[in-house]
């Protein structure tokens, strides 16, 4: 008898639970219907995620369908969290510069696992402010000159194993090249660590560990904790426990303490990468004289601390290895399907090294192109690298035009429908660098919020003027020594695909590179 009132008394508290659950989750997925916006329709555990990330479909199509559909402004729910979708050009310029203040901070993570936690990804607030203070140095131009050798040397390497492909009669896969490129780059630059991604792709051990962990980034375990938020406290108290457990992390983890106690042994490292800009900086601020002591702690608070170094450093190669390798691969494609570009491209490339055949390329040189700066901001327009990134939450309850925000609602803005808007770029699927001529520029009326491949406000990408960079310096290089053509292996169209938030070709894109000749420079 005793058993069965303890199964009873069981059955019942469970039912209640049941039922408390599945109104509270009612009342969250009512947000929006209180507000007084469209939103999609939740599913009572998965939000609408189960249809953004159905597989077989993009996110960004999706999100272009319930744009259509809901209009400028709408949500959808995240499990139980909502997100606020603004495609409105004046909001999200209030958003990301006007109300800064209100949207300085990205959407809490939904496991609070280190080292994100400690990189301009994951911190918050003051904090945020102050690690970003100390950052943002690193990434100046002068800096960025300085670092134009690291990556002339890696170029170097591609240069000599598409011309070995071209030798052989070969297509090249540019997107698995690039990638090559790019962590090879970044490795030395924000690891101190010199790799050889490009010639090893099949045996090194960081590209695979790399390639593994943003392809597994949102896996079942994320997106259970997505849809039960006691389940991702659950993941964050084991994350942060284990928290190295990753391969890829502990290999880099390991790696920057031991770099980071040589170089701290050494009087002067004479290196110029981007942990040792961080290192500079953070000893720069802990070696001042203050005059009171309220300069004192203002200083203190701002230090680095040897956790941020190697967070920040460990995000940077994540930021720098995947976006620049894709944004290369559109924009090596683009200019193998457009002929007239590219031959357009390559005289400009002749005009401004001349008789420098084969020779690295300065940060100068690069400012000189201006045809350049046009294709790859063409590029990115029409492929933007990252696509559902750029969200913030509100810190308040906040008045954004007509519309309340409630405090800590996500806001996203979904770049790629911005990019490809009609009524902002007329024929938008085509490939036109003329719409950012200088003349062009200086003529249009189109809204600043209009192109935003890197975000904007305070909040940007911190690792912009280095992508850039080494993207321009790879592209003009490429294309003075090769001409690049279409074969009967290139897709045609592109297919991708969007594994965390980044938009990937979903197979290899080859592309042929035929050795320009005499006659042609």
């Amino acid at each position: 008898m005793v058993a069965v009132e303890v199964v009873v008394t069981f059955l019942v508290v469970v039912l209640a639970y049941a039922a408390y659950w599945i109104q509270h989750r009612r009342y969250q997925h009512g947000l929006f219907a209180r507000m007084g916006i469209p939103y999609v329709q939740p599913h009572l555990i998965y939000g609408s995620m189960h249809v953004l990330r159905k597989p077989g479909t993009l996110t960004t199509d999706t999100m272009g369908e319930w744009m259509k559909k809901h209009g400028k402004i709408f949500g959808y729910y995240v499990g139980w969290k909502p997100t606020l979708v603004v495609v409105d050009l004046d909001l999200i310029k209030n958003i990301l510069i006007r109300d800064f203040h209100n949207f300085s901070n990205r959407p809490k993570l939904v496991i609070n696992a280190q080292p994100v936690m400690n990189t301009l990804v994951g911190l918050r607030d003051q904090r945020w402010k102050d690690v970003r203070s100390v950052l943002g140095p690193t990434f100046s131009m002068i800096k960025m000159k300085q670092m134009a050798g690291i990556m002339n040397e890696k170029i170097n390497l591609l240069l000599k194993i598409i011309e070995e492909k071209s030798s052989a009669g070969e297509a090249v896969d540019v997107y698995s090249t690039f990638q090559g490129l790019t962590l090879d780059v970044i490795s030395e630059c924000a690891l101190a660590m010199k790799t050889n991604c490009q010639r090893e792709q099949n045996k090194d051990e960081l590209f695979k560990a790399v390639r593994e962990f943003l392809v597994n980034a949102v896996n079942p375990a994320v997106l259970l904790a997505l849809y039960v938020p006691l389940f991702a406290s659950f993941m964050s108290f084991v994350s942060n426990r284990l928290a190295l457990s990753g391969r890829m992390t502990c290999m880099i983890v390991e790696h920057l303490k031991g770099v980071i106690a040589i170089r701290r042994r050494a009087a002067s490292s004479g290196s110029v990468d981007v942990l040792q800009l961080m290192l500079d900086a953070a000893e720069s601020r802990h070696s001042e004289a203050p005059s009171d002591e309220t300069t004192k702690e203002r200083n203190r608070h701002k230090l680095l601390s040897d956790e941020e170094i190697i967070a920040n450093a460990w995000v940077f190669m994540l930021g720098g290895f995947e976006t620049t390798a894709s944004s290369l691969t559109y924009s090596a494609y683009l200019l193998a399907t457009h002929p007239q570009e590219q031959e357009r491209l390559y005289k400009e490339v002749c005009s401004v090294v001349k008789d420098r055949d084969g020779a690295a390329l300065t940060y100068e040189d690069v400012q000189q192109m201006k045809y350049l700066d046009q294709v790859f901001s063409e590029s990115l327009r029409l492929y933007p690298p990252v696509v559902t990134f750029i969200s913030r939450e509100s810190a308040r309850d906040f008045q954004l035009g007509d519309l309340l925000v409630p405090k800590d609602l996500s806001v996203m803005v979904p770049i790629w429908q911005i990019h490809r808007d009609p009524e902002l770029w007329p024929d938008p699927l085509t490939f036109d660098p003329e719409r950012f001529s200088a003349d062009n520029k200086a003529s249009s009326t189109r809204h600043p919020m209009a192109y935003i491949p890197f975000g904007a406000g305070p909040r940007n990408c911190p690792g912009m003027r280095f992508a850039q960079l080494e993207a321009k310096l790879t592209i003009a290089r490429m294309i003075k020594k090769f001409r690049l053509e279409v074969c009967e292996d290139t897709p045609m169209p592109l297919t991708l695909t969007i594994p965390t938030v980044t938009i990937n070709p979903t197979k290899e894109v080859f592309i042929k590179a035929v050795v320009r000749g005499a006659a042609e420079e």
